[in-house]
């Protein structure tokens, strides 16, 4: 696969280490053989469970903000030498500018009539104590404003072996923190103030109005880093959180709560042949897990990760009802976007995009700015994804733009598809079949999978 992003551990990784022509071939298969597999089965609701589907459970009026993967950076573990420039290289997230953009975020939050906050994972770069304590600061903020912030964590967020401070050309390893030391960290955002603790995991549950369940869940493999600490990208819910959460979403039928859930990992695929080529972007079992959460009346999970202002819905037939992945793009990766939701008596919800237009030394080109930056970070990530696929350096130039233009389109959502997804005149054989085997996720990030994505209104009364 076209690897466009800093590479984390994920267990599907051996895909990418190929080092001959046939290697690789033989990997591009064995992608196009996994995208056929499927993911996990069909929930089977219990006799417990079927004898309340035909409880409704009305949502109250309710409004909130949402944004995710802030990855915040405190620029005191330097912003200058080599060894900085060469990770912002392998880059494509405005890191120097984090700080500026939680707080432009935390500004235009905090001027709306918004009832709580939530926020989706990777508050930080690399789960650096530091930068933990700058994120809780300005999250403070809002707290302090009446605005109550519900944060889970992200891949990047704890035991992060990655994270690091910048000395000239070293990079030298700064405190990360521990599951404990998050939840600590984080205490006046969620966990201090939850209806109740997942005992195996950072999962909680709480009630930011009367009324409205939201079911935190921690969809992160911190557990499986071992020693090292090296950073897994893919997402799971474990089989004792899972007991968990289906005894939560038992109860709140019982007690009449409607309920919404925020996770990192994503939970409907958001592109075609999203599982085949960024699995690791989506929690496994996905498909259970959305048939599961469905069967039990969840109908809006929030999510980040993948960087995309992107929405989709799959429907499920336990009993037959639509489950919303509302996706929300990073606050440091072009269109820097948070999300408004409005849950009118009326059970229809109003979800709205915005856009960080401005911030400090940008004051009137951000926009165009931050999207330059995302797409010329692309450009060198897709340049190096090439360069492993052993395609000729001299074909670069034709293809690279390409992929950075689609995925720049996909971040943004409401996607347009071009006439022309991926073409090239007089290139190698090689380019030729390494295009055959990629032209499938390039016109996967042009495709717009149903609903819109920026603004859109929900009916919950179905």
């Amino acid at each position: 696969m076209i690897c466009l992003g800093r590479r984390q551990g994920s267990r599907n990784e051996e895909k990418t280490r190929v080092g001959r022509r046939f290697g690789i071939l033989a990997a591009l298969l064995m992608l196009i053989l996994m995208g056929c597999a499927g993911t996990g089965g069909r929930f089977e609701p219990s006799a417990e469970l079927r004898g309340l589907q035909a409880v409704r459970c009305d949502y109250p009026a309710a409004r909130f903000a949402v944004f995710s993967d802030p990855h915040v950076y405190a620029r005191t573990l330097g912003t200058s030498g080599t060894a900085f420039q060469d990770y912002l290289n392998k880059d494509r997230k405005l890191l120097v500018e984090s700080e500026t953009l939680l707080d432009a975020a935390v500004d235009a939050i905090g001027a709306l009539d918004v009832d709580f906050v939530l926020v989706c994972g990777d508050l930080t770069k690399d789960g650096e104590r530091v930068a933990h304590q700058l994120a809780a600061e300005k999250l403070q903020r809002l707290a302090d404003d009446g605005k109550p912030v519900f944060v889970i964590p992200g891949n990047h967020d704890i035991a992060n072996a990655e994270a690091l401070r910048y000395e000239g050309d070293r990079s030298l390893p700064v405190p990360t923190v521990s599951a404990a030391e998050f939840a600590e960290i984080y205490a006046p955002f969620g966990y201090a103030a939850a209806l109740e603790r997942d005992p195996d995991s950072l999962s909680y549950l709480a009630e930011p109005v009367p009324g409205l369940w939201l079911l935190a869940l921690d969809s992160c493999c911190w557990r499986e880093q071992g020693e090292r600490g090296d950073p897994i990208t893919d997402g799971k819910i474990y089989p004792p959180t899972r007991e968990w959460m289906q005894n939560v979403l038992i109860r709140a039928k019982r007690e009449g709560k409607a309920v919404i859930v925020a996770m990192h990992h994503g939970v409907v695929e958001h592109y075609p042949h999203n599982e085949r080529f960024y699995g690791q972007y989506l929690v496994d079992d996905f498909a259970y897990l959305g048939d599961l959460l469905s069967a039990h009346g969840v109908q809006m999970v929030f999510t980040g990760h993948f960087h995309a202002q992107d929405v989709t819905a799959r429907t499920f037939e336990n009993p037959r009802r639509t489950l919303y992945d509302i996706e929300t793009g990073s606050l440091v990766t072009a269109p820097c976007p948070y999300r408004v939701v409005t849950i009118g008596a009326d059970q229809r919800a109003s979800v709205q995009s915005r856009f960080i237009s401005a911030i400090q030394g940008h004051e009137k080109d951000f926009r165009v700015f931050a999207t330059d930056y995302v797409y010329r970070g692309t450009i060198r990530l897709a340049d190096d994804a090439l360069a492993k696929y052993k395609v000729s350096p001299a074909d670069w130039p034709q293809l690279s733009p390409q992929i950075a233009r689609a995925y720049v389109t996909h971040l943004a959502g409401d996607e347009i598809r071009p006439p022309a997804v991926l073409q090239a005149a007089d290139v190698g054989w090689w380019t030729r079949v390494v295009m055959w085997f990629q032209k499938d996720l390039i016109e996967g990030w042009y495709t717009d999978l149903s609903p819109v994505d920026n603004d859109l209104v929900i009916d919950l009364s179905r």
